[in-house]
């Protein structure tokens, strides 16, 4: 994990220094994925142009299960944040409840119920494509 710089670390508690790194590490981790998915937005406006508005609708399923991840991730942050108030906090942990906990993979056999879920949509995008890029091919 990035250390903060140390004219900004001399002013920092040590919990302070453990979430800069944490959130950068986070931030790093995500920003590989804004750029994959900027690739990706160009592939699909080709893909839509070829075949059709039908794989945005596989993609829109993709991107909602993302999002759900980003918004788990950036309530962690905020929970760890030793700026955050005790009652902002208070209101992630509560919300929290009433969302499926999507952090941690169990990294068992079964999936959990949102693995499972990203790959029957991976799965779906695949099952779409296959035809048409076998035909594309031939």
């Amino acid at each position: 994990m990035p250390s903060p710089p140390d004219e900004q670390a001399k002013n920092m508690s040590l919990e302070d220094k453990r979430y800069y790194g944490t959130s950068r590490a986070y931030q790093s981790r995500w920003e590989k994925v804004q750029d994959q998915r900027t690739t990706l937005y160009a592939d699909l406006l080709e893909a839509e142009a070829i075949w059709g508005e039908s794989i945005n609708d596989l993609f829109k399923i993709l991107f909602d299960l993302e999002h759900e991840l980003f918004v788990e991730i950036r309530h962690y942050l905020q929970i760890l944040d030793p700026q955050t108030e005790e009652s902002h906090k208070s209101e992630i942990i509560k919300a929290a409840g009433k969302r499926r906990n999507i952090k941690y993979d169990s990294l068992s056999q079964q999936p959990d119920e949102f693995k499972s879920d990203m790959l029957t949509a991976i799965r779906n995008i695949e099952i779409y494509l296959k035809p048409k890029l076998n035909h594309d091919a031939a």
